[in-house]
């Protein structure tokens, strides 16, 4: 696959996409119109940053944490209410790519200077604020992991989660994740909290097609 090294010439094509968005939420919900349109654009974020990305894998998170309407048990009016929510999402994601890559355009030393830590963020930053926790920089997932681990107080307890979060985000994200692996931490996470548990839950779900026996 052609690495896309011009910068403009990525932002027109990212905004091509976001033009489709709503001919594509018109459409029957997780349809052939919008799968096709959800490789395309995931295919593009791979020529502009790599395969594997961060930015691929954060699209591919956006407006999912809240929503379980893919199964085909639940109502059609609950299907349709959270695909748009979905749509607007990786709209909302796509918009703040642009933001970056146009960020990059004006100094283009921005992405080289800084290094990042383990949620895709540069390590000077306070991992657990609340502004850093609704940075573009992160995907969904991230923000989910944020929220739980932000909350923590116990030092032994931040850190067995950070272990066990990181290493559930980071199966989850192989091309090929392994069950055996993942149930570990999901058990961890499943005693640890309900509520914890069902905000991970549904990018687990996202994921699910891929994950090895």
């Amino acid at each position: 696959m052609t690495h896309i090294e011009d910068l403009d010439a990525a932002i027109q094509l990212i905004e091509m996409q976001l033009k489709d968005i709503d001919n594509i939420g018109a459409k029957v919900p997780y349809g052939l119109e919008y799968s096709f349109w959800e490789d395309f654009t995931a295919k593009i974020i791979d020529r502009i940053y790599g395969k594997d990305s961060r930015q691929r894998h954060g699209f591919e998170q956006a407006g999912r944490g809240e929503c379980f309407s893919v199964f085909d048990n639940y109502s059609e009016y609950q299907r349709r209410e959270d695909f748009l929510e979905i749509m607007m999402c990786k709209k909302e994601y796509l918009e703040n790519l642009i933001r970056e890559l146009t960020d990059r355009t004006i100094d283009p030393d921005l992405e080289a200077s800084d290094e990042i830590n383990e949620f895709g963020l540069p390590p000077k930053r306070d991992s657990y604020s609340e502004e850093i926790s609704k940075t573009r920089d992160a995907s969904p997932l991230d923000h989910a992991v944020y929220e739980i681990i932000s909350k923590i107080k116990d030092p032994t307890l931040l850190k067995e989660a950070r272990l066990n979060l990181i290493a559930l985000r980071d199966e989850l994200l192989k091309p090929s994740p392994s069950w055996a692996k993942l149930k570990l931490n999901m058990i961890w996470l499943i005693e640890f909290g309900k509520e914890e548990f069902f905000s991970i839950l549904p990018f687990i779900v996202l994921y699910i097609r891929k994950i090895s026996d």
